[in-house]
């Protein structure tokens, strides 16, 4: 019997062993599994592989569980399998690997793939029914971060509290521009697609040019010109919407690490792959909750970017206290920077996804969950 044939059995019996001190175990690799095991061909490659040896290291891994993984495509490689080291003896095209040594971008091709299948099967739970329009409320429009006013502006929404309306105002609602470039990343990977952070940033940087969603200035000339200067709020603390809109409270936006919020920028390009124009609803309702305070520090802007966010925020600071909107909160707070937090982490990324693979199946286990 083949050691690779052997190593598979051990594996789907949720095995931790890795491929090469396996194949180099001959008590192992020539253990009779039964006919079963010995007849059942090995089509999985080294990626599908150590996956579902990471996943056992992890917890219970159900069969169903298993099965997908080792059927399962490799986003960005079609069907690019590769073979174990020792035993796949190909004289062209890619050589054969020892899983544990992958590159962990390969395993992730793996679980981005099944996440994303996950993600457009269960759906996204349904809302809660509307209020009818209430007869006396503020006459707003609420935009500016959105990673901030889309939750809020969703949650008046159903409460009762419609947008529009005549002589509304345009209330611009934002916080510190390093925590708004988080911001604005973070809804960018979940909506429109965007390239790694630091990557992002660094474009920026050589523009020097603030993306319209973090750049509150930007923002308000744009309505100034539409609605009148005096017509625009500029909302520099988020807590104070509520005192604003005269409810209790208003929803925020949900907390996500920075390795989270990587986890889902990977995952929402096989999202809109497999659900077109619901891949909004799909990440935001669907996918973030489940990602929703997982471990690991937010995102923040790292230091060599700092000095440039810190440029930009006086220039945005230095118009907003001089246009003719009025400014709602400490217009001090747009020039503070975000609390301590950091960049997204390949290996932690990867763990999230298998943890948050293991959480979606119904008859899997995370052990110490």
């Amino acid at each position: 019997m083949r050691a690779s044939s052997s190593w598979l059995a051990h594996l789907r019996a949720g095995g931790t062993t890795p491929w090469a001190a396996y194949a180099l175990d001959p008590a192992r690799a020539n253990h009779d599994l039964g006919e079963d095991h010995a007849t059942r061909p090995v089509t999985p490659g080294a990626q599908q592989l150590e996956v579902l040896r990471r996943l056992n290291a992890l917890g219970r891994v159900s069969p169903a569980l298993a099965d997908r993984v080792l059927r399962a495509d490799l986003a960005g490689r079609g069907h690019g399998l590769l073979g174990l080291a020792g035993e796949d003896h190909r004289r062209f095209g890619t050589p054969p690997v020892d899983p544990a040594a992958l590159p962990l971008r390969e395993l992730l091709r793996v679980v981005i793939g099944l996440l994303a299948e996950d993600v457009v099967t269960t759906g996204v739970p349904p809302l809660p029914p509307a209020h009818r329009p209430r007869l006396r409320r503020v006459r707003y429009r609420l935009s500016g971060d959105p990673w901030l006013a889309v939750p809020a502006r969703e949650d008046l929404v159903r409460r009762g509290y419609p947008q529009g309306g005549g002589r509304a105002v345009t209330f611009l609602v934002g916080r510190d521009l390093s925590t708004m470039l988080a911001d604005a990343w973070t809804w960018r990977s979940l909506v429109n697609g965007t390239p790694a952070w630091n990557v992002w940033l660094n474009k920026l940087r050589r523009a020097d040019r603030l993306p319209a969603r973090a750049d509150l200035a930007r923002q308000a000339r744009w309505w100034a010109q539409r609605v009148g200067g005096h017509n625009v709020r500029i909302v520099t603390d988020p807590a104070l919407l509520p005192q604003i809109f005269r409810v209790d409270t208003v929803a925020q936006p949900p907390t996500l690490s920075a390795d989270a919020v990587e986890l889902a920028r990977l995952v929402a390009p096989m999202v809109s792959l497999h659900a077109g124009g619901e891949r909004r609803e799909l990440m935001l309702r669907g996918l973030v909750p489940r990602l929703t305070g997982a471990a690991g520090a937010p995102l923040a802007v790292p230091e060599r970017w700092q000095e440039w966010v810190a440029g930009q925020a006086r220039l945005v600071h230095r118009e907003l206290t001089s246009g003719d909107y009025a400014v709602l909160g400490d217009p001090d707070l747009i020039l503070g920077r975000s609390a301590d937090g950091g960049a997204p982490s390949e290996p932690a990324v990867l763990t999230l996804a298998l943890r948050t693979l293991l959480e979606n199946d119904p008859d899997s286990r995370v052990e110490g969950a």
